[in-house]
């Protein structure tokens, strides 16, 4: 929760570096939040129309909009690129894919043009570092389960999810996040950690078509 803290603190700070911990920290809250917004939004009707989502939701993501922006180009820094690499995830799939690796790839070593290592001024978390490989493991499961969890819930409530178009947007988020492990395995070092990435990624990457078959047919 520090972390998170600590995004929102340095609002609009686009300047500097951001290491991983900072990043993904701030996105597994955020995740978590965007749910709980989404829920209100069910609970006390403030929803749009026939969309699982509304008033609180879009509120809640316009405030972190410009944190959000601003620790990703940040994390970008760290190693070693430009903010504007952000875009390539207008690509469609791949772009997405390969900013993913750079958010999971490690920082620069020493000090780079954007700034000193954000791990050099944080020595009480460097034993953190050493076990990164079950950090990103740990991350990709919660991701997995927060994301399968919320399509469960929202098949089990009556008219929460019935709308051709979020069938349609489900079977794409299915597919692009059953890549997240297999995008992970490509920044973790250790061969027995990749391995769980790629056997993850792989089950269900199997589940992600299986659910966008039985959707199309």
């Amino acid at each position: 929760m520090n972390w998170y803290l600590q995004v929102l603190k340095n609002y609009a700070g686009f300047s500097g570096r951001a290491r991983r911990k900072e990043y993904w920290m701030f996105a597994l809250f955020n995740l978590i939040f965007l749910i709980v917004a989404m829920v209100l939004d069910n609970v006390l009707g403030t929803t749009i129309e026939d969309l699982p989502y509304g008033l609180f939701y879009f509120l809640y993501a316009l405030v972190v909009l410009i944190p959000s922006l601003a620790v990703a180009v940040r994390r970008l820094h760290d190693v070693g690129k430009s903010g504007w690499m952000i875009l390539i995830s207008l690509i469609p799939i791949v772009g997405a894919i390969w900013l993913l690796v750079l958010m999971f790839t490690d920082s620069n070593p020493g000090e780079n043009k954007y700034g000193v290592n954000p791990k050099d001024a944080q020595t009480d978390d460097l034993m953190v570092d050493e076990s990164t490989g079950d950090k990103l493991i740990l991350i990709a499961v919660i991701f997995m389960f927060l994301h399968q969890a919320f399509w469960i819930i929202t098949n089990i409530v009556d008219g929460f999810y019935q709308t051709a178009t979020f069938e349609v947007i489900n079977i794409f988020f299915v597919l692009i996040w059953s890549l997240i492990p297999l995008s992970l395995a490509f920044a973790v070092k250790n061969k027995s950690k990749q391995i769980i990435l790629f056997i993850l990624g792989g089950l269900y990457l199997l589940y992600g078509l299986y659910e966008t078959i039985t959707q199309l047919i």
